[in-house]
C-alpha cells in the first residue's frame, strides 16, 4: 500500500531511486526505501518496453523510437501480476502447509521451514499459491465505470501513513508545528477508476479499542495512482507475461530483483481483490520466485491472525523478511499484510462518501 502521496509536479530520478537502495549486507530495508522502491518499479511496470533478467532489451519489443518519459510517481494501491494457471497439486491441509515460523508478541517472526530445506520451503508456498490462487479466481469480478472510484479501507499503525496530523498553535494562534497521531488509524482511499481524476486519503485515529476519533480525521488529496484500475485490468493474466512485465527495467538491483517483484505484488493486492483473475494470476507468477515462504500465525494490521507468506532469501538468513502476505488460515481469504489489513474494497460513485455496500 502506497504511504506518502508525491506531487505530480516532482520530477521522478530512476538513478536517485536506485541509489536508495541499501547496500548488500544490510538486514532490512527501511520502509521510505521500500515505498521509493516500488514507486519506481510501478513505473517501469507501465513502460511498454520489456527488458530481460540482464536487462537487455529484448529486440522483438524494443521501439524504433525513443520512449516518451514516464509519468510522475503518485501514489497508488498494491498491484499483482499471476502467472498460467499451475496444476493443482495434492490437497494439502494448511496446517500441513504452514512451515515453523510465529511471530512473537513484539511483531518479530522466521520463516524457517520444517524441514529447513529450502526446496521443500518453497514446495510448500507453491503449493499454498495455488489453493489461494483457486479461491481469489473463485471470486465475482465487479465492474466500474470510468467516473467511479476504487474504494478501500485499511487499517495499521499511523507509522504506515504518517498522519493523521494536525497544526500545533500557540497562545496567540500562531502555528509553530504539526503533531502526528501516535497509534492505530484507519485509512480510506478513493482512487478514480480512469486516473483522469484526483483521488482521495482519509485518515482517521483509532482509540485503543478500536473506534474512530472523529477529533483526528485528516484528509489528503491524492494524484491518480500511475497503474490506475483500468490498467490493471488491462495487464496479462498469464503467470509468465505478468513475470516479464514486473522484471521490466533496468532500474531494479539484481540481487534484489526477486525480492523488489513480490514487495510490488504486494503493493497492488489490495485492488486487484476485484479482479479474480489478475488476482490468482499474481499468485500463481510469485510461486514461480526463489524463497517465497510460508509462515505460521502473522498478524495483520488489524491484528487478525492468519497464515502468511514472505520472501525470505536462503542466502542471506540474517536478513529479516520486509513484508508478510497474511490469509485467514481456513477460508485462504487475504486478509492484508502485517502492517496493513484490508477492511474492505468496493466500486463507489462519489470521491469521500461511502455506499451501504462499502460501509461494512
Amino acid at each position: 500500500m502506497n504511504t506518502n502521496p508525491r506531487r505530480a509536479d516532482q520530477p521522478v530520478d530512476p538513478q536517485e531511486s536506485a541509489e536508495l537502495l541499501p547496500a548488500p549486507g544490510r538486514p532490512v530495508l527501511r520502509q521510505d526505501r521500500h515505498r521509493v522502491l516500488k514507486e519506481h518499479l510501478m513505473e517501469q511496470i507501465g513502460n511498454e518496453t520489456v527488458y530481460e533478467l540482464s536487462g537487455t532489451p529484448d529486440a522483438s519489443s524494443a521501439p524504433d523510437t525513443p520512449s516518451a518519459p514516464p509519468p510522475p510517481r503518485r501514489p497508488r494501491r498494491r498491484l499483482v501480476l499471476i502467472a498460467a494457471p499451475l496444476a493443482l497439486a495434492t490437497a494439502v491441509v494448511v496446517g500441513a502447509v504452514a512451515v515453523d515460523g510465529v511471530r512473537n508478541g513484539e511483531g518479530g517472526a522466521t520463516a524457517t521451514g520444517v524441514s529447513g530445506d529450502p526446496r521443500a520451503e518453497h514446495r510448500q508456498a507453491v503449493e499454498l499459491l495455488d489453493r489461494i490462487a483457486v479461491v481469489a479466481a473463485d471470486r465475482p469480478a465487479v465492474r466500474a465505470r470510468d467516473d467511479q472510484f476504487i474504494y478501500t479501507r485499511s487499517q495499521g499503525p499511523s507509522s504506515m501513513w504518517g498522519g493523521p496530523s494536525k497544526l500545533v498553535r500557540d497562545s496567540k494562534g500562531k502555528v509553530t508545528g504539526t503533531k502526528t497521531y501516535e497509534g492505530n488509524v484507519r485509512s480510506e482511499e478513493w482512487q478514480p477508476v480512469s486516473g483522469k481524476r484526483d483521488g482521495l486519503r482519509r485518515l482517521t485515529a483509532l482509540s485503543p479499542n478500536g473506534e474512530p476519533d472523529p477529533t483526528q480525521t485528516e484528509d489528503i488529496a491524492m494524484s491518480p495512482g500511475f497503474l490506475t484500475f483500468r490498467q490493471l485490468k488491462a495487464l496479462p493474466t498469464d503467470p509468465d507475461a505478468l513475470l516479464k512485465k514486473l522484471k521490466s527495467g533496468s532500474g531494479v538491483v539484481k540481487s534484489r530483483l526477486a525480492e523488489t517483484i513480490f514487495e510490488s505484488v504486494g503493493a497492488i493486492l489490495d485492488q486487484a481483490t476485484l479482479l479474480p483473475d489478475l488476482h490468482a494470476a499474481l499468485y500463481r507468477a510469485v510461486a514461480k520466485l526463489p524463497d517465497v515462504r510460508v509462515v505460521e500465525n502473522v498478524k495483520d494490521g488489524a491484528g487478525r491472525t492468519g497464515i502468511g507468506l514472505t520472501y525470505a532469501d536462503h542466502k542471506k538468513p540474517s536478513e529479516t523478511p520486509s513484508e508478510y502476505w497474511v490469509f485467514d488460515s481456513k477460508s485462504l481469504a487475504y486478509l492484508g499484510t502485517d502492517t496493513s489489513a484490508l477492511l474492505d474494497a468496493t466500486v463507489i460513485d462519489e470521491k469521500g462518501k461511502v455506499t451501504a455496500a462499502g460501509a461494512s
